[in-house]
């Protein structure tokens, strides 16, 4: 009579064995795909096509880059244009305190002023007062306005 200590031992040896073959069967078609695939880059670079193919072809089996998700990255440049445009006449201490309403972008007036300097020389904004107006929105509106009054008829 086996003892119940042989009968584990006899299970344990035969769940082994059935694991491995479980095992190579479950690697066979891989394997079979693997070994092809070999087979063909090792041709290739026997041909010496594989450092020609590599340098020109993106890789098939790259993944694509995603796009890029969220909010979209605003320069201080553009969101001080923008501020401007919505809200003229704004001095610089202002427009840093709507920057960091409005975009969480903490700025101080300094930063604002060296930014308004080149925006200034490019002719974007000018001064008015004791503020900064935005001159793209000025000269659409004094283009829009005579046109506007001409058709009405004044």
């Amino acid at each position: 009579m086996a003892t119940t200590y042989q009968d584990l031992l006899r299970r344990k040896a035969e769940l082994e064995t059935r694991m491995v073959e479980a095992q190579r069967r479950a690697q066979a078609p891989f394997e079979s795909e693997l070994r092809a695939i070999l087979l063909a880059l090792g041709a290739l670079r026997q041909a010496g096509m594989a450092e020609r193919l590599t340098a020109r072809e993106a890789p098939a089996f790259a993944p694509p880059t995603p796009g890029k998700r969220g909010r979209r990255g605003r320069s201080t440049r553009d969101m001080i244009l923008m501020t401007l445009a919505q809200a003229p006449g704004l001095n610089e201490a202002e427009i840093a305190r709507q920057l960091d309403h409005r975009w969480s972008r903490p700025v101080t007036p300094a930063l604002v002023g060296r930014e308004l300097e080149p925006l200034a020389m490019e002719g974007l904004v000018k001064r008015s007062g004791a503020g900064w107006v935005r001159v793209e929105e000025q000269t659409e509106r004094t283009e829009a306005e005579p046109s506007f009054l001409a058709a009405s008829g004044h």
